[in-house]
């Protein structure tokens, strides 16, 4: 089987975007986007990035208005049933757990395109403070206190002012995403800048600015190549 054109591969994710098929629309995105990086296609990789920053900030909307679990003290089992009943939500896992689990959970969800979203603290669960971790890409972390209120215990969305469990998550989730980009030391006009951002973004993929900077590196690169 010929594999999917980029202009195949959008038509689908523009569809999958039209009936809130987040999941699919995010992953159907992301090959597009390494076709097109692998193409020096600039143009399509801001027409790709679209879609992909839409259908992430909605999919994360989605998980954030599900329980929320803050803290794992224990090991719960397989990871397949921690989310077991879950079909939207947030996670953070702790030790026992490693960055390795967290990585293989978020390849669970991702193809079960549920939408749950996955951070991963490198400290234990009782700890004051919480190291939180990227476990794809760049190694990237970013010191938040603990959420001590919710540690440890699946938590329904608080329809109160912040901080929330939701809130605590986001705040993490940014400030990794913050960092790196910070980390990100290329020229503007240059592929090493934008492949930095590209990898940043595969650590921190719900960081709405680094799809921003993304594209705009895009276009400077497309200028720069004229």
């Amino acid at each position: 089987m010929m594999p999917a054109t980029i202009d195949n591969l959008m038509e689908s994710a523009i569809q999958a975007l039209a009936v809130m098929d987040y999941a699919r629309c995010e992953a159907l995105c992301v090959s597009a986007l390494g076709q097109a990086r692998a193409d020096r296609d600039w143009i399509m990789v801001r027409r790709v990035l679209l879609p992909l920053q839409e259908a992430r900030r909605l999919k994360r909307q989605i998980a954030t208005d599900g329980l929320i679990l803050l803290g794992t003290p224990t090991r719960v089992g397989e990871l397949e049933a921690l989310i077991a009943d879950e079909r939207c939500g947030c996670i953070v896992l702790t030790r026992p757990y490693a960055a390795k689990d967290a990585a293989q959970l978020d390849e669970l969800i991702r193809r079960s395109h549920r939408a749950i979203e996955v951070l991963f603290a490198d400290s234990e669960a009782g700890d004051a403070n919480w190291l939180i971790t990227t476990f794809h890409g760049p190694a990237v972390n970013v010191v938040m206190p603990a959420p001590t209120p919710w540690v440890g215990q699946w938590v329904a969305p608080l329809k109160t002012s912040p901080p929330t469990p939701a809130h605590w998550f986001m705040r993490a989730s940014e400030a990794l995403g913050d960092a790196a980009l910070a980390a990100v030391t290329g020229p503007l006009g240059s592929v090493e800048r934008f492949d930095q951002l590209a990898l940043a973004l595969s650590s921190a993929g719900d960081h709405e600015i680094l799809h921003q900077r993304l594209a705009e590196a895009a276009g400077a690169v497309h200028g720069a190549e004229r």
